[in-house]
């Protein structure tokens, strides 16, 4: 199979003609020109490959298919993936599958899990959601999730909480004393008797607990 985009006419030449400058002059020529003009045919399709599509046409394509979450500060990749799943976010909005994919594209997570509240026996209405992210947490972060999550989620549920879970791969140095303290108590100096009364303490604890206080949604 030949590839337009690296197939030169150069190459369907004669050998005798392969050698003539002008004719590898032409050849480079068409070639350029062919190369461009692919490139203009693949950003034609705009919904059809948006991978391909430079950051500017996919800002203006976030605002047409009103993208649920979007920002311009997101990385390009993550620009896509929103753009991708605006539609059938609209599609499915209110439902547990388009809060769970909007809280994996957020939040980049291992799992998530959406909890409503006769799974956890929390009051009518509420849910909460738990997910395993390794991303930084903070409110700025935390307020654009909150703002997608109320153009997706069901409109008389209401957000409770979110866990997050962290797993934390590193190396944990530790160490341990023990220490010794005898008493002796002598209550017989002529016959050497004593009494020897030890005792032996030792303990350890590492904890840490982080609790960010949200908004209702």
């Amino acid at each position: 199979m030949i590839n337009l985009q690296e197939c030169t006419t150069l190459q369907i030449m004669p050998e005798v003609l392969r050698k003539d400058i002008g004719v590898q002059a032409a050849s480079y020529a068409l070639w350029e020109t062919a190369h461009m003009m692919l490139e203009k045919i693949d950003r034609a399709g705009v919904y059809g490959d948006i991978d391909v599509l430079p950051e500017q046409v996919v800002d203006l394509l976030a605002e047409e298919l009103r993208a649920q979450y979007y920002d311009t500060t997101l990385k390009l990749k993550n620009k896509k993936k929103a753009v991708k799943k605006a539609l059938p976010w609209h599609c499915k909005a209110g439902t547990v599958s388009a809060v769970e994919e909007l809280t994996d594209l957020v939040w980049e997570s291992d799992s998530v899990q959406v909890q409503e509240w006769f799974q956890y026996e929390s009051a009518p209405y509420l849910f909460r959601i738990l997910l395993e992210t390794n991303m930084s947490i903070d409110e700025d972060k935390i307020e654009m999730f909150l703002v997608a999550l109320w153009k997706v989620k069901n409109t008389r549920s209401h957000l409770e909480s979110i866990t997050f879970k962290r797993k934390l791969n590193q190396t944990l140095y530790y160490g341990t004393m023990t220490r010794n303290i005898g008493h002796i108590i002598i209550t017989d100096v002529w016959k050497g008797q004593y009494l020897m009364d030890s005792r032996l303490h030792n303990g350890t604890g590492i904890g840490q607990r982080l609790r960010l206080q949200i908004r209702e949604v």
